[in-house]
């Protein structure tokens, strides 16, 4: 999606597949498992972001069918919101680790910016956001695979001093 709205690709149907089953379905499975393991944080994003993606999904279905119309204001809204959303759980991030700061930063940046309207200037932040959202994902598993840490996961940014 990123690369389309930066401009860089064109044509969103191979966006529409990936919102449902990816961005959507494999998100709010993720916030089950989540949930499942006692983690509020990885629960109440991985829900929240499926559930936008599959809102974006059904959204751009019913619109292509004529059944309902997006309004530019609806979905810039739409988009604030969960830019607002982002922005709070990036705070929480700040007991986590850098690699999850960084996600969430450039993430709520991305909303805010499509948000405005600046859709080519969200599309190249999202692609910084995806590419910081693989390196966690990536990291987390080396973590797991290698039994080491992995750089950006070792400490959180801002420590609590009591």
């Amino acid at each position: 999606m990123s690369f389309i709205n930066a401009g860089i690709v064109h044509g969103p149907g191979t966006v529409a597949g990936l919102a449902a089953f990816y961005g959507g379905l494999a998100q709010l499975t993720a916030g089950i498992l989540e949930w499942r393991s006692g983690n509020t944080f990885g629960y109440t994003a991985f829900f929240t972001y499926g559930a936008f993606w599959e809102w974006y999904f059904i959204s751009v279905v019913l619109s292509s069918m004529g059944i309902i119309t997006l309004t530019p204001a609806a979905v810039s809204l739409t988009l604030i919101a969960f830019g607002i959303f982002t922005l709070i759980f990036w705070i929480y991030t700040f007991r986590l680790n850098w690699a999850l700061w960084v996600v969430f930063l450039t993430l709520a940046i991305t909303f805010f910016l499509l948000g405005a309207g600046l859709t080519v200037a969200g599309g190249y932040m999202g692609i910084i956001t995806a590419l910081s959202a693989w390196y966690t994902a990536f990291a987390i598993v080396y973590q797991e695979v290698f039994n080491k840490p992995a750089p950006g996961l070792t400490r959180a940014p801002i420590r609590a001093t009591a």
